[in-house]
């Protein structure tokens, strides 16, 4: 890869052929047949605050009250280190404190692990197998330098699409559909690089839409979140826009986002005055976050040298776009009253490179996350950067 990142350099590149959204008109673009399925999750969203409305209704139906407090999870990016991810959520099944969560979200490598932590305890094995497990091979096949300047990245991903598709299946789907129409929610983030905005997908809607090829757009879903740009090539949606047939270029959600929440998409203080609920009703509402990295500062002495210069600078940018999200969703909780808990590897624990898929490695995070999950008090109420 450090021999393709030189020739990039000094190479010029053939682009490829595609057919991208006008500019003008990327806020129109809709997935063929299940056009209420996404939106921007930088603006209001009437498609998602009716969704909002919809959730309470479908709870109502399901449970005959909206009793108890709302739980969201929110689970970022960091590649490997999921597995630590996937060990808290291990730990926090067996400490018994570990709710259902009304609203899951993802991006990334938490993209991958969403739809588990989303069906809860029964899948806790399977996630644990899927980040503890898997190897290089099973994520990525490295192109050859010599053709790679005329491709869209530097590895090929069909080793992970073929993982999704084993573990995506149709039980899975059903049982995510069945929870959305019970009232819950799960959504993933990927990143339109076009518009150079976040998309959020809403899963259950699309495993609950019962359209042709729902379950293929959902793996897609959760490759284009977890598709690194440069590193991993793009994934490519087909959309369109009365009735003519465009693409729309996406790369992982943590290229914006390393973990969301509705945020400016909805407006919940609306949504319970038209449904005539207020905060006393439901509880004290809870937010949880894991962060599958360190966010930190981690000092080292950088290598003079072009691989590690950029190693270094992509993970300074991602700790800086995480810290930026956790206050931002800080702020926000304190605001709204809402309870507010974060999660991360330990500065004193070494994290592994995103890109390096060592199960050892991996077993080691799964079982650091799994350790302090069980631990009294795993929870940090501030974000880091205001701990004392």
């Amino acid at each position: 890869m450090a021999a393709v990142a030189v020739l990039l350099l000094f190479t010029g590149c053939t682009s490829l052929e595609r057919n991208p959204v006008p500019i003008d008109a990327m806020g129109r673009a809709v997935i063929p047949g299940m056009p209420d399925i996404r939106d921007w999750g930088d603006e209001p969203s009437p498609r998602f605050q009716e969704d909002l409305l919809q959730s309470v209704r479908d709870e109502w139906e399901a449970t005959g009250s909206v009793g108890g407090g709302m739980e969201a999870l929110l689970l970022s990016g960091g590649g490997s280190n999921g597995a630590f991810g996937a060990g808290v959520l291990s730990g926090w099944t067996k400490a018994g404190t570990r709710p259902t969560f009304k609203l899951v979200t993802g991006v990334s490598t938490g993209a991958l692990a969403a739809p588990f932590a989303f069906l809860g305890p029964d899948y806790d094995e399977a996630l644990e197998q899927l980040f503890t497990t898997v190897t290089n091979k099973d994520i990525y096949k490295i192109r050859n330098p010599l053709t790679v300047l005329r491709k869209d990245s530097l590895t090929r991903t069909d080793p992970l699409a073929a993982k999704i598709k084993q573990v995506v299946d149709v039980a899975m789907m059903e049982k995510i559909a069945a929870e959305h129409r019970r009232g819950r929610r799960l959504y993933v983030g990927t990143t339109n690089l076009d518009a150079q905005r976040l998309v959020v997908w809403n899963m259950g809607a699309i495993a609950a839409s019962g359209r042709p090829g729902s379950l293929d757009l959902f793996r897609k879903v959760l490759l284009a979140s977890a598709s690194i740009p440069v590193a991993f090539p793009p994934v490519y949606f087909d959309v369109e826009i009365d009735g003519i047939r465009y693409d729309e270029m996406h790369v992982d959600g943590g290229v914006i986002a390393e973990f969301f929440l509705w945020g400016a998409m909805v407006d919940i203080a609306s949504a319970q005055r038209e449904l005539g609920v207020d905060a006393t009703q439901r509880g004290k509402a809870s937010v949880y976050i894991i962060r599958n990295s360190q966010i930190d500062p981690a000092p080292e002495q950088v290598e003079r040298n072009l691989v590690d210069i950029a190693s270094r600078s992509m993970i300074t940018l991602l700790k800086a776009v995480a810290m930026g999200d956790l206050i931002r969703i800080w702020a926000l909780a304190q605001r709204d009253g809402v309870d507010f808990n974060y999660i991360g590897i330990p500065p004193e624990h070494a994290e592994t490179p995103a890109g390096a898929f060592d199960p050892s490695e991996m077993r080691r995070l799964f079982d650091l996350g799994r350790r302090l999950a069980l631990e009294p008090e795993p929870w940090n109420k501030e974000p880091p950067s205001f701990i004392q």
